[in-house]
């Protein structure tokens, strides 16, 4: 009997979702007079070893750390010699990681602190960073904390070079603390440390700013309500990698990113003949409406045995970085294939029988090539249900685009149609298209199904007035659905009138360069972020169930 039994390892409980945890330091927190030149650390588990020596930091500087493992316990050796009377903050980050059981991190960082003189500083900074995308992990974003003594000149503090006095690391929830820290002007940085490197490497890794001074005085140990939203700077300018001629009257022009059209201008492109040197006449250029990356430039007949030479001036990327002069020209080959295809609807920002259309859309449709500089846009209309036209407005988005929204909202749960009499279109040639008449019926959204949200931000900082009060609402899960509302100057009162249904947070921010967006700042030459308020707790909005009272303080 003893050979028949199903043998299988005995079964557990449930999974351990618990975070590892230090139980016992030596020395204790707060010790004065400390003579030694170790540290030692016990965790209630085994840790990844290397995870705990890449997240432990200590300010000041010790030198190089040795570490001594036995078990779940691990001594820690400093390679300088200890200052006299000086408070040194042992900050271990939250990217400590259990050995077996999933890997899980530690939920918050972990501060102790110790003197070789009688006192220790009593400083404390705190704060939250937000993730450029809502939704998108902040934990182990390092802070970095620089102390801006007299004799430092803020102007020349470049944090791709200076490494920091404190550092610290983000929790999951992007909430960190600055302990035992001397009373002094501070200027914060949150960098998410690519290269653990422990200064801020410009387009590698994100960054956040602060948005006004920062100081802990005697009077007033701790200052808190330091807010920081990651972003990465863009300081590299366009390059052209690809030229060619896709028939005798186009080129495509492909580049690293994505050029600002307005910053496109006529004299922006110049194609000239390799050999004679006398420039090909360009009749429009526009950008590739499927894809971005690329612009497409109308010229004059090329000639198919000659190579001509693609010069491309003063246009810039969406961040206003001008074109890498270096790599700003190619050669290609001129073709020899004719134009014969007609110009035709290419894209339409909306399908046909589709429902749950805002009720103030902009519908865009997207031509094959470049439509006639004159092209009347009365070839377009929205149609109610009785086939009458209604008022819109129309605009020519670029040379290939061109856009129609109602002039007054919609009604709601209503049927409309988009109509398109394509048989009008003319290229640049002159010439028309063979499409004919094509429709595209649409339906509203059903205001039955919508909610709004009404409140007030509250401005208590007096001094910084310049620029409007915004307030952006998220929807917890689906990070594309967001909504913006600009908040009366004198009252803070803001409403958001039509919102689906879903759980948010809402958040205000002061647009103090009035560009209706948030400005991060700048790590150097350093500027400070515009000033926003913490998130607001979760939102629950109901359809029919306007949702009034929202308070947002901003600080």
């Amino acid at each position: 009997f003893s050979g028949c039994a199903n043998q299988q390892p005995p079964q557990g409980g449930p999974v351990d979702l618990t975070t590892p945890e230090i139980i016992a330091v030596y020395p204790g927190n707060n010790t004065l007079n400390f003579k030694g030149d170790r540290i030692i650390i016990e965790f209630d588990r085994y840790i990844e070893e290397r995870t705990l020596e890449e997240s432990i930091f200590i300010s000041p500087y010790v030198g190089d750390l040795e570490f001594d493992w036995s078990g779940k316990e691990v001594e820690i050796t400093f390679s300088e010699k200890l200052r006299q009377n000086t408070t040194y903050v042992v900050n271990i980050g939250t990217d400590v990681k259990d050995r077996f059981r999933g890997l899980t991190k530690m939920a918050k960082a972990y501060t102790m602190a110790f003197s070789t003189g009688p006192d220790i500083d009593r400083g404390n900074i705190e704060g939250i960073v937000y993730p450029s995308m809502k939704g998108k992990d902040v934990s182990g974003v390092m802070i970095f904390a620089y102390k801006m003594d007299e004799g430092i000149n803020p102007d020349t503090l470049n944090p791709m070079s200076a490494k920091p006095d404190f550092i610290t690391q983000a929790g999951k929830s992007g909430d960190f603390f600055l302990r035992y820290i001397p009373f002094s002007d501070y200027r914060i940085f949150a960098v998410r440390d690519e290269y653990r490197n422990l200064v801020y490497d410009r387009e590698t890794d994100e960054y956040g700013v602060q948005s006004g001074p920062v100081s802990v005085t005697q009077d007033d140990t701790l200052a808190k309500g330091i807010f920081m939203q990651l972003a990465k700077e863009d300081t590299s300018g366009p390059r052209l990698i690809k030229a060619f001629a896709q028939d005798r009257n186009h080129i495509i022009a492909e580049f690293s990113e994505a050029i600002l059209a307005s910053s496109v201008k006529p004299e922006s492109f110049v194609v000239m003949d390799t050999i004679d040197q006398k420039s090909l006449g360009l009749i429009t250029v526009y950008q590739n409406p499927v894809l971005p990356k690329s612009m497409i430039a109308v010229t004059e007949k090329q000639d198919s045995a000659k190579a001509y030479s693609l010069f491309i001036k003063d246009v810039t990327d969406s961040t206003g970085n001008m074109i890498n002069p270096l790599a700003n020209s190619l050669v290609f080959q001129g073709s020899s294939r004719a134009v014969n295809t007609k110009i035709r609807m290419a894209v339409v920002s909306i399908k046909d029988s589709i429902r749950n259309i805002d009720i103030m859309p902009v519908l865009t449709l997207t031509f094959s090539d470049a439509a006639a500089k004159n092209l009347p846009l009365d070839f377009i209309s929205i149609l109610d249900g009785k086939n009458q036209a209604i008022p819109a407005i129309k605009k020519r988005i670029s040379d290939a685009v061109v856009s129609i929204m109602p002039e007054k909202e919609l009604a709601g749960k209503t049927w409309y149609t988009l109509r398109a009499e394509l048989q009008q279109i003319r290229d640049w040639r002159d010439s028309t298209g063979r499409d004919s008449t094509k429709v595209w019926r649409f339906e509203t959204i059903d205001l039955e199904d919508m909610s709004s949200v009404e409140g007030t931000v509250t401005d208590l900082n007096t001094a910084d007035i310049e620029g409007d009060l915004y307030v952006v609402a998220w929807q917890i899960g689906k990070q594309d659905l967001r909504y913006s509302t600009k908040a009366d100057k004198s009252t803070g009162q803001f409403i958001l009138p039509l919102i689906k249904e879903g759980q948010y947070v809402l958040q205000a921010f002061k647009d103090r360069n009035k560009n209706n967006v948030f400005d991060p700042g700048n790590p150097f030459p350093f500027k400070y972020s515009e000033r926003m308020s913490n998130l607001s707790d979760t939102l629950k909005v109901r359809a029919r169930w306007p949702l009034e009272g929202v308070i947002i303080q901003l600080k």
